[in-house]
């Protein structure tokens, strides 16, 4: 006889049963729905000053959707999602854009409103000051940023959590400038120390940038074990005696020039000429790509995107053809970088949990490429716990009668500095 205290037990069984027969004969049940598409925002200038780079952006960012989206016959891509069927489970990319105008006041606002319009993470291709307020909506509207150009090291204080700058570093720049001239330091021509030139930068930001590099050139060149000039013997890129050496610079030297606008990278080429023979001119920073409008260049550049490797890279290769057969101009070097960075974000969306906000930044925190899934000369993208690539290593260039070609590392190289 069953007693009261089994009926709920017995209730459960038989209810038990019946779904368990109702699954088997094919009746409804519920299943797990993937999204059919997936919206990424993409901060950028389309008007204003810089409307020129947001235009090459937009369309680095816009080559990296169709990558992944669409079908690519005939050209395959070393990319760990499938050819051209979006995100796991067939979820497709929509790129929404916000128009920064290279104003930082504008940021708060675009940035808004496309996490509102549905963008579960944000790429953005903009100035400094631009890049440190959109850091900081990001951080409070709890989205991913994923940089594709700033290279400051004074991004790593913010204490943010989701500003992910996928760029060599600023003090990786220095690193790699004084690790060419190591190689020559058992020659005859050997450097014995490091002199710093840099000009009068404007805006406390820009001005924190070249504090950082100044500090940087001495303690590194300091642990490399050369001699450095020190602050007071700066050689200027501005004012009256902008690019003289003055005698301050003799044969065992070289020179490190902090270059922010195109200005200082004139300047730091006539210096270069001036002391060539004597000393070499490597100029770093984030103005050095101005070097490309300077009349007769000399001075070789530390740079995290290289042309003359990219026509040698077999992934930069196809991109590059795709980019020329899309949009019937050649790919720059701010749309790479647009590329990359979108491309970073996507491939770590498909490993993301889910397509919140938290799980996307979590899968991008996470995510490791190799450097056969980049189309830049870098060992990959890891990114550690203040947001900085881990694995992004720049390359130093030099003018030939061939354009810049890659001088340094040797693996990357198809031909030795000139010093």
């Amino acid at each position: 006889m069953l007693t009261r205290g089994h009926r709920p037990a017995v209730t459960a069984l038989v209810l038990a049963t019946a779904l368990l027969m109702s699954a088997c004969t094919g009746s409804a049940k519920p299943v797990a729905t993937t999204p059919a598409n997936v919206a990424i925002g993409l901060l950028v200038p389309t008007s204003g000053p810089n409307a020129q780079l947001g235009q090459q952006a937009t369309l680095g960012a816009r080559l990296a959707i169709e990558v992944v989206n669409r079908d690519v016959p005939n050209k395959p891509l070393p990319l760990p999602l499938g050819a051209g069927v979006g995100l796991h489970g067939g979820t497709k990319i929509t790129l929404l854009t916000g128009d920064t105008a290279s104003a930082p006041e504008k940021i708060e606002k675009e940035a808004g409103k496309l996490v509102d319009d549905g963008a579960v993470g944000l790429v953005l291709a903009d100035t400094i000051d631009v890049a440190q307020s959109t850091s900081r909506s990001a951080d409070y509207l709890g989205v991913s940023l994923v940089d594709a150009l700033s290279t400051s090291d004074s991004f790593a204080e913010n204490n943010r959590n989701g500003h992910f700058r996928i760029q060599p570093t600023d003090r990786s720049s220095v690193n790699t400038a004084l690790d060419l001239l190591y190689r020559y330091k058992s020659t005859n021509g050997q450097i014995k120390r490091v002199v710093t030139a840099a000009g009068a930068p404007s805006g406390e930001l820009i001005g924190k940038e070249v504090a950082n590099l100044k500090s940087s050139i001495e303690d590194l060149s300091q642990a490399a074990g050369y001699d450095v000039a020190g602050k007071d013997h700066i050689l200027p890129l501005a004012g009256s005696e902008a690019g003289q050496p003055n005698g301050q610079v003799q044969k065992g030297d070289a020179v490190l020039a902090i270059v922010t606008t195109p200005a200082e990278a004139s300047v730091a080429n006539d210096l270069a000429g001036r002391l060539k023979g004597t000393a070499p001119v490597i100029a770093i920073g984030p103005g050095v790509a101005a070097l490309d409008g300077v009349k007769n260049p000399v001075a070789m550049r530390t740079a995290g995107w290289s042309n003359e490797f990219a026509a040698r890279n077999p992934t930069a290769q196809v991109v590059g053809a795709m980019f020329e057969q899309a949009y019937h101009t050649k790919l720059t070097e701010v749309a790479a970088d647009a590329f990359m960075a979108t491309l970073t974000l996507v491939m770590a969306m498909d490993q993301a949990s889910d397509y919140s906000k938290q799980s996307v930044r979590n899968a991008v925190q996470q995510l490791t490429l190799p450097a056969t899934q980049t189309i830049m000369p870098w060992n990959g993208v890891r990114f550690d716990g203040t947001g900085v690539n881990q694995l992004a290593a720049a390359v130093v260039e030099q003018r030939t009668q061939n354009g810049y070609m890659v001088v340094y590392p040797a693996e990357l190289s198809i031909t030795q500095a000139s010093l």
